[in-house]
């Protein structure tokens, strides 16, 4: 355990939370429990401010961008993710601080991969987000925040009217970006991982949003 990390968590979370972050995820890692809360909100037209930093600009994220984020092993896309998410018409809304992508939101129509060749999907009016990322040096600037909200005008062009995603429950920093952009949990879902089967669940209010881990 890295104590210098477990005191810069404390510091921020508290004891118990820290402590119940680092038990569930070697539960996740030793035993194969998976468990994610599942957050939803409704799109909305008129966005808070998110106050962005200066410089700091929002846009669909056009697959010149993306090829170019090639380049950089920081920002963790791959060529052949890009394409399979590109061919499926998922879209990626990003940060870029001049030129340079700094984070980005993934969203699917259908169905994204997910963890352990699972993948997941959902039901109308909901619209699925996943993949999001904010490099080190611009998180706890509410960048995930804004680019959230930012979509939403594009997807209630599309038909979607609600945005649902998870966060793996030891994610504290995750979950408490949830709260502060208004989303409300609904419930749970996961799997478990026992000798190379996967058993996937979830709550029931979850179940009646259509999403669903499933083997592809």
């Amino acid at each position: 355990m890295n104590i210098e990390l477990l005191k810069e968590d404390v510091g921020r979370w508290g004891w118990v939370r820290s402590i119940y972050s680092r038990v569930i995820g070697r539960l996740g890692k030793h035993l194969g429990i998976h468990i994610y809360s599942i957050w939803t909100r409704p799109l909305v037209t008129n966005p808070p401010d998110t106050n962005l930093p200066p410089g700091i600009s929002l846009q669909i994220l056009d697959r010149e961008i993306l090829m170019a984020a090639f380049e950089d092993s920081e920002l963790g896309l791959s060529c052949e993710f890009v394409e399979s998410a590109l061919a499926r018409g998922d879209v990626a809304v990003g940060a870029l601080d001049g030129t340079t992508l700094v984070a980005y939101d993934w969203s699917t129509f259908s169905a994204a991969p997910d963890h352990d060749g699972l993948w997941t999907k959902v039901n109308r009016p909901y619209r699925y987000g996943y993949n999001t990322f904010t490099r080190p040096k611009y998180r706890g600037k509410h960048i995930s925040t804004a680019i959230s909200f930012f979509s939403d005008t594009y997807f209630l062009e599309r038909g979607y009217t609600e945005r649902i995603g998870y966060v793996d429950i030891s994610n504290l920093p995750s979950l408490s970006a949830r709260k502060h952009r208004g989303e409300e949990r609904i419930g749970f879902a996961g799997y478990v991982k026992w000798f190379g089967y996967r058993f996937t669940f979830r709550t029931p209010t979850v179940k009646q949003t259509g999403f669903e881990l499933f083997a592809k």
